[in-house]
């Protein structure tokens, strides 16, 4: 019985020897790191149209040691092999120098991208980063689909294409306002402007809309939504956003009938945050995309400085009223004749 005890003692005292020099072992196969974290000298747009050509340049990331340092990248869905920029000894695939750039052409399939770029060095931990770039287009059935606009009458303003109904005898246009003299494009991506429209101060959404139409009041959103039973599905656009849904089933709102034609898109809203000398709005805040549809009305509150504006929250089936600053919120714009 002890001579068991002891072969028990002797086996788990080299157990955890073993186990001790396993672990010194793990540890002393650990890969080192890079100096630094790999970044971009330019940044890339979050949006872009088809066949748009980017150019990443690496930067960020040193060799412990000072030595040369080599680069690769992917991009999916549209490469799943890696492009190697630059060998570790600074030089490309003809043997030219190289500082790693990557030239890529977008296609135009309207669709999410993802660039990786890799710095790598023998001996090495790779150091990588990640960007995402989303292809889009404006218009009618491209990017913005499903929401029936074609064969519908339609006014041209600037070469933008808007469909209209025709609701308790008002002409009301069916696509949001995207005039560029004002307002902010989504997310501040210029691309974005006729697939979301754009987000107007009330300031200049009372004179945002084309020669013979003008802001709705909020009586007349009032009446339009009556003529639907204020059914809030009857008003919004079961659209899709690059094949993507953007309005989320709740069984309070029901299955979204666009009955009204109106075909409300929830683009969200902005806060805008002070106006730069060129009018644009640099420092903008995007809120509510895929849950809210804003649109201003053409009345002013009583608190000085403030306008009403109704909107469609997505798992509520009430048209609600709100209030902004005429200044620094943005909202979408319709409008009527």
């Amino acid at each position: 019985m002890r001579y068991r005890k002891l072969n028990t003692l002797i086996f788990a005292i080299a157990a955890s020897l073993c186990i001790i020099s396993c672990k010194k072992d793990d540890e002393s196969k650990v890969t080192p790191s890079l100096k630094g974290t790999l970044s971009f000298t330019a940044s890339i747009p979050e949006y872009v149209l088809p066949n748009t050509t980017v150019t990443l340049t690496p930067a960020g990331v040193e060799h412990p040691d000072g030595e040369e340092l080599g680069y690769y990248w992917k991009v999916t869905p549209t490469r799943p092999k890696a492009d190697t920029t630059r060998y570790q000894n600074g030089l490309d695939k003809q043997g030219n120098p190289s500082d790693g750039s990557f030239t890529f052409t977008f296609s135009d399939t309207l669709q999410t991208c993802t660039i990786t770029g890799y710095a790598f060095a023998k001996g090495y931990t790779y150091s990588s980063k990640s960007v995402d770039c989303t292809v889009v287009e404006g218009g009618i059935d491209r990017s913005i689909t499903n929401l029936n606009l074609n064969g519908k009458p339609s006014i041209t303003v600037d070469g933008i294409q808007y469909p209209y109904v025709t609701i308790g005898g008002l002409d009301w246009l069916c696509r949001n306002i995207s005039d560029k003299s004002a307002g902010a494009a989504y997310k501040n991506s210029e691309v974005m402007s006729d697939v979301f429209g754009r987000y107007y101060s009330f300031e200049e959404a009372q004179t945002i809309c084309p020669e013979g139409w003008r802001l709705p009041t909020d009586a007349e959103w009032s009446a339009a939504a009556e003529e639907y039973d204020n059914n809030i599905a009857a008003l919004m656009g079961n659209a899709y956003f690059n094949g993507n849904l953007m309005w989320e089933y709740w069984p309070a709102v029901g299955e979204i009938t666009n009955a009204s034609g109106l075909s409300m898109i929830p683009a969200g809203y902005a806060m805008l945050s002070g106006k730069a000398s060129d009018g644009s709005y640099p420092n903008a805040q995007f809120q509510g995309n895929n849950q809210y549809a804003i649109f201003w009305t053409a009345d002013t509150a009583e608190e000085e400085g403030m306008a009403y504006y109704r909107y469609i929250i997505c798992d509520q089936p009430e048209f609600m009223l709100g209030k902004g600053d005429i200044t620094s919120f943005g909202a979408t714009v319709r409008c009527v004749r």
